[in-house]
This record gives structure tokens, C-alpha cells and sequence, in this order.
């Protein structure tokens, strides 16, 4: 990972605040209103959000900003809705995001991040600059559908992530989003540097991301461009077997049908 520097808790270019049991890391030139967003919720409104997270949105300087909070997702979320155990996703997150933005990857800039402390259980959030785009499900979804040569944009972006060996947990159509100025990635909550990153795990990515696709009922002629960008001819057959009788099983439990 390139030099975040990191000296008692402090994070180059980020104001480190301390109150009770929480600690904030926010962005030197804006921290009141960011640091009132993150810690307060003041200022804030609420956007809708497809994804576990609640997600706000507030003024900040040349703009607005948002914060997502960490919620559970699956099973767990039944006995610790927005809860870690141990466990600082919200600061994980927030330096791998900072490798990310300042290894020149097209991400939204951050803005902060915070986390509370009780005994053994962490909650936390984080917060980016807002950018102008949509996620890639909602371009098609409002039929603004990305043209081919955006989604080989998304793919080079894909493969540019990849060759600085980040491996992103939950790729997918509504973590991209895409805008006149190209495509952003987002939502890096448990993606980690993998050095050397192998063929074997930059294919399931982007099969994952395929999954996500189909699960949505977007149509599959999104991938081509998007693997013609990333520059791979074909994902291994028995690999895409896999994610396929895994989808299938996941539809069946759910129901869920594809047109």
C-alpha cells in the first residue's frame, strides 16, 4: 500500500477528533460540517438506498457529500443490525478507499469516516464526495442504458482495479456508477489488497459481477463490452458453471425468475 501516513491515529490530510467513545478521521479544509454529518447526522437528509447501509446526503464545500452507515446484511443482521464485533470495517474501508483515490483510481473522494466503541462492538460510517452519475442498474433501469463504449470503460476501469490488487468484495451493478466523466467504483466495505492478484480471483469478480446482472433482470449483453474492456476473451468454463448452479440454487430459494 502506498504511504497513508499514519501517526497516533492520525491519517495525512484528515483532522482526527475524539469524543466519548467515538473518532472521527475527517478532511482538513471542511471538518466542522463533515465531522457534524459523520458524528451528529446534522445537516443531513436521507436518500433512498438499495444497498444495507443508510445513506444521507449533506452540503459540503464545491458540493455535497454522503454517508452511508454500516448495517448487517443476511443472518446477522437479525442480532447485530449495525454491529462488528471486534471488528473496524468503517476504518478498513476508509484505507483501503484512501489507497484506492490516491493511486489514481476512479473512485469518489472521501471525505471521512467514524466509529463508536462499546465493550466489544464497533458501529461506525463513512463518507464520500457526492459525484455525478448513476450505478449502472439505474442508467438501464430508467433507459439511459450505457453504450458500448462506456461499458468497455467500466471493464478498463475493472481491470485498472484489479492491476493495483484490490479485490472488491461485492462488485456489482449498483457499486458502479457511470457519468459523462466515465465510471466510478464504490462501496469497498471488506475488499483488501491481494498482492499478485491471481487470474483465478479477478475471474470471479467478474462473475460475480455477471451474477448481478442476471439477478437484477438487466440484460446480459451488458458483459460483453464490459469483458472486451477489461481486455479478457473468455472466463474459465468451469468457473462460470459454478456461479451459474449457484445462481440457479439462489433463484430457486428465493423464487426469483429472470425474464
Amino acid at each position: 500500500m502506498t504511504a497513508i501516513t499514519l501517526v497516533g491515529g492520525a491519517v495525512d490530510g484528515f483532522h482526527t477528533i475524539r469524543r466519548g467513545r467515538s473518532t472521527a478521521l475527517v478532511r482538513e479544509d471542511d471538518e466542522d460540517r463533515i465531522a457534524a454529518a459523520l458524528l451528529d447526522g446534522r445537516g443531513c437528509e436521507v436518500l433512498p438506498s438499495s444497498g444495507r447501509g443508510n445513506l444521507l446526503r449533506f452540503a459540503c464545500a464545491g458540493g455535497h457529500g454522503l454517508v452511508r452507515r454500516y448495517q448487517r446484511g443476511g443472518m446477522m443482521r437479525r442480532f447485530l443490525r449495525d454491529a462488528y464485533i471486534l471488528e473496524n470495517r468503517p476504518l478498513r474501508e476508509f484505507r483501503l478507499h484512501l489507497h484506492a483515490e490516491r493511486q489514481g483510481l476512479s473512485v469518489p473522494p472521501l471525505l471521512g469516516v467514524c466509529w463508536e466503541r462499546r465493550g466489544l462492538f464497533l458501529r461506525g460510517a463513512i463518507a464520500t464526495r457526492e459525484v455525478s452519475a448513476k450505478t449502472l442498474q439505474e442508467c438501464v433501469e430508467t433507459g439511459a442504458s450505457p453504450d458500448e463504449d462506456a461499458l468497455r470503460a467500466c471493464g478498463a476501469l475493472i481491470r485498472r482495479m484489479h492491476d493495483m490488487d484490490i479485490w472488491h468484495a461485492d462488485l456489482q451493478v449498483r457499486n458502479i456508477l457511470v457519468g459523462e466523466g466515465g465510471p466510478w467504483i464504490i462501496d469497498f466495505d471488506n475488499a483488501v489488497l491481494r498482492p499478485n492478484l491471481t487470474p483465478l480471483l479477478r475471474a470471479r469478480n467478474l462473475l460475480r459481477l455477471r451474477r448481478s446482472i442476471e439477478k437484477n433482470g438487466l440484460p446480459m449483453a451488458l458483459f460483453a463490452p464490459i469483458c472486451e474492456g477489461y481486455g479478457i476473451a473468455a472466463l474459465p468454463p468451469w468457473l462460470s458453471r459454478i456461479y451459474e448452479g449457484k445462481g440457479r440454487i439462489s433463484d430457486a430459494i428465493s423464487g426469483r425468475k429472470h425474464p
